[in-house]
Formats: structure tokens, C-alpha cells, sequence
């Protein structure tokens, strides 16, 4: 027992200190005890070693071992758990969590490859979409125009309008002189495709902003990437700037994916709705 005064070490049965004459305290007693240093032992032969030496005096063996902290300090008061460390990760997880890593891989590749196996697993999967536009032969009279309207839905990814188009003259006019039939011995059209607001404008006979032009063409094979948001939009066949008529055979598909079933995107709209409310 040490002496809370001068730290004299004292009988345990002393009252007062022999050096200073301090009055013991014995409920400090465990504390003292406690923290009595811990002679180190050499892990190869036993030897008691002082508590700086780093190799054994005696057999040379290097001291790698420490004192036992829980002998160094003092007992916690009750009620109290001493802390335990976390455990470690166990091996049967590594398995399980490679799994899941190798399914994300998986589906991050199909969902973004171009290559025909991921398109297959797209369409399987429902994450890709393709919808007709037009798929017909149509009647363009001379300085008309003929238009499909068509809408992107929520939630949609990766859109586009992808196609091709042929165009043939119809029959000369009747009466037409023969400065006229060269003149009208034509068979362009142009296609564009608008959103809802630029067609009201295009239709009405200004110039407005286009999500594709085709230009005056007998054929083309259409591959236009529109906007990653939901809107109608129309594709248009447009003969306004000949006098004579035309039959177009066109095949137009509206591709897209989604990566969300419909059911979801109408439940996060309402739920937004509720939340702005």
C-alpha cells in the first residue's frame, strides 16, 4: 500500500504513513494496488526483465509482449461494461458479398451495353421499349404535310426516334405544260421531328426549332436521341414545297428504356404531389 502523501510504500496495516505522517486512506487501497507496475517476463526463458529492456539479457529472445493493460488499470465502477471490440468480418460473408457485387456488374452491363446480347436481356428484363410511330404508306398532297403525334413517358431513358422513310412522286398534273412536268418532276419531302410547342409554331408557317431534319430527300433512315424527359412530340412528313403529290412509305419507332415499372413512377408523382400539398 503507497502513501497518498509521499507514496511511501507502508505496511497494509499502518494508520498513519512512517515518513509524513499522513492518515491512510484503505479505500484508495485497490487504486494503489493497481497500479504497482507489472515486471515483464522473457517469453523464451522466463527471465524477469526490467521494464525498458527490449531482448532478453540471458537468451537474447526479442521482447515482443507487453504488460497486460487490464493488470495496469484501475477496476471500472460498477455497472459499467468494459468495451468490447467489433468483430471482425467472418469468412462466410466473403461468398455472399462477391455475389452481389458480381449481380450489380451485371446488371450496370445490361442496362447500359449497345451490344445485342444486352438488348436481348433489356427487352426480357422490360427496360427497353420500342413503339410505332408509323408503319404505313401515306398521301402527301401538293404543299401539305402529314403529322403523327406520339409521347414520351415518365421515367424514360436513352430515347430515341429511329426509322427510315422512302418517298415516290405521284402522277403529273393534268394540263401542266412541259416547263411545268420538269418542274414538278420531283420526289423530296422532309421529315422533322418537333416537340408539342414547336409543331404549333412550324404548323402555323414559321420557322421553329427542330429535334431532326431530314432536308429535301427521297429516303433516309432516321436516328434521332431526344431530351431524358417525358413530353409529346410529333414527327412530321412534309411536301410543302412541291406542287406535285407524294406517296411516302415510312416504318418510325419510338425506343426508349425505362428502368422503372410504371407503377412506381405514378406512385413517386403522387407522393411528391402529397408532399408539396
Amino acid at each position: 500500500m503507497l502513501c497518498s502523501q509521499c507514496s511511501t510504500n507502508l505496511p497494509d496495516d499502518s494508520v498513519f504513513c512512517l515518513k509524513c505522517g499522513q492518515k491512510v486512506d484503505h479505500a484508495a487501497k485497490s487504486v494503489a494496488l493497481a497500479t504497482i507496475p507489472v515486471q515483464l517476463a522473457c517469453d523464451g526463458c522466463g527471465t524477469t526483465l526490467p521494464p525498458s529492456a527490449e531482448f532478453c539479457p540471458k537468451c537474447g529472445q526479442p521482447v515482443i509482449s507487453s504488460p497486460n493493460g487490464s493488470a495496469l488499470a484501475p477496476p471500472l465502477p460498477s455497472g459499467i461494461e468494459s468495451p468490447q471490440p467489433w468483430p471482425a468480418p467472418g469468412r462466410h460473408l466473403i461468398v455472399p458479398m462477391l455475389l452481389v457485387l458480381l449481380l450489380l456488374g451485371a446488371m450496370l452491363w445490361v442496362a447500359t451495353s449497345e451490344t445485342p446480347a444486352a438488348q436481348q436481356a433489356q427487352e426480357f428484363a422490360s427496360w427497353s421499349h420500342a413503339e410505332t410511330i408509323v408503319d404505313a404508306a401515306l398521301s402527301l398532297n401538293p404543299h401539305s404535310f402529314s403529322s403523327y403525334e406520339f409521347t414520351v413517358p415518365r421515367g424514360a431513358l436513352s430515347i430515341s426516334v429511329t426509322g427510315e422513310f422512302t418517298a415516290a412522286a405521284g402522277s403529273p398534273r393534268k394540263g401542266a405544260n412541259s416547263n411545268e412536268r420538269v418542274k414538278d418532276h420531283d420526289t423530296d419531302v422532309e421529315a422533322y421531328v418537333l416537340t408539342d410547342a414547336a409543331f404549333a409554331v412550324w404548323s402555323s408557317g414559321y420557322s421553329a426549332q427542330t429535334q431532326y431534319e431530314s432536308g429535301p430527300v427521297a429516303n433516309a433512315t432516321i436516328n434521332a436521341p431526344l431530351p431524358a424527359r417525358a413530353g409529346a412530340y410529333h414527327l412530321v412528313f412534309s411536301n410543302r414545297n412541291s406542287a406535285r403529290a407524294k406517296t411516302v412509305h415510312a416504318t418510325v419507332l419510338l425506343r426508349y428504356k425505362n428502368w422503372f415499372p410504371d407503377a412506381l413512377v405514378r406512385l413517386k408523382d403522387q407522393l411528391w404531389s402529397w408532399i408539396s400539398l
